[in-house]
């Protein structure tokens, strides 16, 4: 029966384990030493060795020949536990375990003298899945086990763990694998099966992987299925990763750097419909600019492998800073893709923003260091916000009306019932953001221009006409009208959304007043 790698090479004892030294010694000594405490915790990323560590140590403290450092694995008790088999050695899954009865169950079980073993050994896997319930349920049996009782648990994210839990396990914490400790293992596993690996394809599976050697032995696996001649190409790991060619990254880079959306989003649309990911082509946008800073920090250290190239000319004005925030960025909204819909509604923003951040002359740049939270709580279309007289995003305004903040007065909180509210726009948008996160990334592209009556008008430029048509859909209008009902106090609110460059000038309109009372603002008229 085949065997997937992963299962086919899982270490059989503490020599076998890949990386993860300082962990190994320091079990292997208390085995040594006969100090063995009752609970441990192994923690860190997925794929590092947490569940593979805590059977070898079942094996160690429960082979026949043991307490030993290293169990025989031919024993009965050895073969039950790495099968899984075994009645004292129990792996519980904390993701689908998780609840008090279950708890309650194993505490019961605790009472139980192993049948063969010398110790029972609960394994809990992901144990940060536990509710709140189930931890205070273990704090007892945790705390005072019975002398033939060890639990080992394994978990992603410590910090959900409660303190109390904490507190009675010995914790270690398992490190992603370096390149060269992923890349040796990857080698000496396609040697034993009779595979020929280029070290580029080497270095992109480990940069695909993460650093988990279980990521990248199911992606190793699936190269050595498809392989011609039982060989693994630079090419071809590109190709099945669906890896963004380095031209491509480069050149929406250049386009951003120049201010040139229509360019970086036709390239960005481009690469979608050769059915590149859109994570994939952000990974690719990081990693270049990692490359960029690194190379502008030292050259010697941007060379990071043999196909590295000169720094091309574009960049090297660019400051570290702005690199730094752009690449910022760029990780917060991979994170909002994964999250949220509209993938692409959202890259759009993203790339509105870094051109901001990277236009060659500087004036995103310069915001980006003197206000670096300020800009991340700012509307990014900027429509109608100026710096020194020019248009942040450098496009041709004829006349439009704007709401400038009045730098002089900061401000003053409204009460509204009994809750006070500071007043402002980018409050407006957090309101909405809470329930409706797409809608409020597409209503950050326009901004508040007129009033007739009762109606606020906002307004679009023409070049953000699929944004408008995202907020402009009636589900969207109610959300947005119910919360600036909710900030300003105001019931009979409505809003209607326009495209800017009509020349038509701000109403004075008690609401608009009011509105602007809550902003801290005053009503103003920017011409070109």
């Amino acid at each position: 029966m085949y065997l997937v790698l992963a299962r086919k090479y899982r270490p059989a004892n503490f020599d076998e384990v890949c990386g993860q030294k300082h962990i190994t010694d320091v079990l292997q000594k208390a085995l040594k030493e006969n100090r063995v405490a009752h609970a441990y915790l192994f923690s860190g990323p997925r794929g590092t060795g947490k569940t593979s560590v805590a059977r070898i140590f079942a094996k160690s403290l429960d082979c026949e020949k043991g307490p030993t450092v290293k169990p025989c694995g031919e024993c009965d008790i050895c073969r039950a536990i790495a099968a899984g088999t075994s009645m004292d050695v129990l792996e519980i899954d904390g993701a689908s375990n998780r609840g008090i009865d279950e708890i309650r169950n194993l505490r019961e079980n605790v009472n139980l003298t192993p049948s063969k073993a010398r110790f029972k050994i609960y394994i809990i896997d992901e144990v940060h899945m536990l509710t709140a319930d189930a931890c205070n349920a273990l704090l007892k049996t945790l705390e005072e086990p019975p002398a033939y009782v060890k639990f080992f648990f394994a978990t992603t994210a410590p910090e959900k763990i409660l303190p109390t839990i904490l507190s009675r396990c010995q914790r270690f914490n398992f490190q992603p694998f370096r390149m060269e400790e992923l890349e040796s293992k990857l080698r000496d596993i396609c040697k034993k099966e009779g595979i020929q690996i280029e070290d580029g394809a080497l270095k992109q599976i480990y940069g695909f992987s993460g650093g988990s050697l279980r990521d990248a032995l199911s992606i190793l696996d699936q190269l050595i299925v498809n392989a011609d001649n039982k060989k693994i190409l630079y090419e071809d790991v590109k190709n099945f990763l669906g890896l963004i060619e380095e031209e491509s990254v480069e050149e929406i880079l250049k386009c951003l750097t120049q201010k040139d959306i229509r360019k970086t989003v036709s390239l960005f649309h481009q690469l979608l419909a050769e059915g590149k990911d859109p994570v994939l082509i952000l990974d690719g946008l990081v990693k270049k600019l990692k490359d960029i800073i690194l190379e502008k920090i030292s050259p010697a250290a941007g060379a990071v492998n043999a196909n590295s190239k000169p720094l091309p000319s574009v960049f090297k004005d660019i400051d570290i800073e702005p690199l730094l925030n752009a690449v910022s960025l760029i990780i917060e909204y991979k994170d909002r893709l994964r999250r949220e819909n509209l993938p692409v509604l959202l890259s759009e923003v993203m790339f509105l923003r870094l051109s901001r951040i990277m236009g060659a002359d500087g004036e995103g740049a310069a915001v980006e260091k003197k206000e670096p939270e300020a800009i991340k709580e700012k509307a990014p279309s900027a429509n109608k916000v100026k710096n020194g007289g020019e248009d942040i995003f450098s496009l041709p305004v004829k006349t439009a009306a704007a709401v400038k903040k009045k730098p002089e007065e900061p401000a003053a909180p409204v009460s509204s019932g009994d809750k006070n509210i500071t007043a402002g726009w980018n409050e407006v948008l957090s309101e909405i953001k809470k329930t409706k996160p797409t809608l409020e990334a597409a209503l950050r592209e326009g901004s508040p221009s007129k009033s007739e009556g009762n109606t606020l008008f906002i307004s679009f430029r023409k070049t953000y006409g699929f944004h408008k048509s995202i907020v402009e859909k009636p589900a969207n209008v109610k959300v947005i009208e119910k919360a600036l009902s909710r900030i300003t106090g105001s019931k009979d609110i409505k809003i209607e959304f326009v495209t800017e460059d009509s020349g038509e000038s701000m109403a004075d309109s008690s609401e608009v007043k009011k509105i602007l009372k809550f902003f801290n603002g005053e009503i103003v008229k920017l011409e070109e």
